[in-house]
């Protein structure tokens, strides 16, 4: 896995071996980015479930200023933190450590892009959501961002968030949601 564009383009990346995360292809990476930016100048990014931290890693290379990583996994915490080490991004990356579920509850500030890639079988997705709202880690230009199995699905309407667009990638679909007051 690599970084596809920006400053740190091209450069590789580590991922935790086996099955335990299920990483986010280069192409589907690349296809998001294109979508969302493809380049920033500046704002904040938060990868709910970190895996190897490859999205975030991505939006600084692309320009965001700064990433907060959410991972429950020891092993694949190492990981992200080797990736972060190795761009030399400590900086501007903020990694937290537990569950999903947990860390949204505590988080403060606001985020520009929100990534969600839950495993697959995760069934608190909505409720990590409504984390996100209620504790008002979105703006009304905030995007989020979903990737899942594409058997699987989620609600096209959480609060006054509405996916506004589908994609599918081969196993995989991203979901894209705003903000749109009732």
């Amino acid at each position: 896995m690599r970084i596809v564009a920006g400053t740190h383009g091209s450069r590789v990346l580590k991922t935790l071996p086996g099955q335990t995360t299920r990483p986010t292809t280069d192409k589907v990476r690349g296809a998001i980015f294109s979508k969302i930016g493809p380049y920033f100048d500046g704002g904040t990014f938060l990868d709910v479930f970190g895996g190897s931290g490859a999205m975030a890693l991505e939006a600084i290379s692309r320009g965001m200023h700064a990433a907060t990583i959410i991972e429950k996994d020891s092993r694949a915490l190492k990981v992200i933190q080797d990736n972060v080490k190795t761009l030399n991004v400590t900086p501007q990356v903020s990694v937290q450590k537990g569950d999903s579920l947990t860390v949204t509850k505590r988080l403060s500030g606001t985020f520009d892009v929100i990534f969600m890639d839950p495993p697959y079988a995760y069934s608190e997705l909505p409720s990590v959501f409504q984390n996100l709202i209620d504790g008002n880690l979105l703006h009304p230009d905030s995007i989020v961002i979903v990737e899942m199995d594409s058997r699987a699905d989620l609600m096209d309407q959480i609060g006054d968030w509405h996916c506004y667009d589908t994609k599918s990638y081969g196993i995989s679909k991203v979901k894209f949601y705003e903000h749109a007051p009732q």
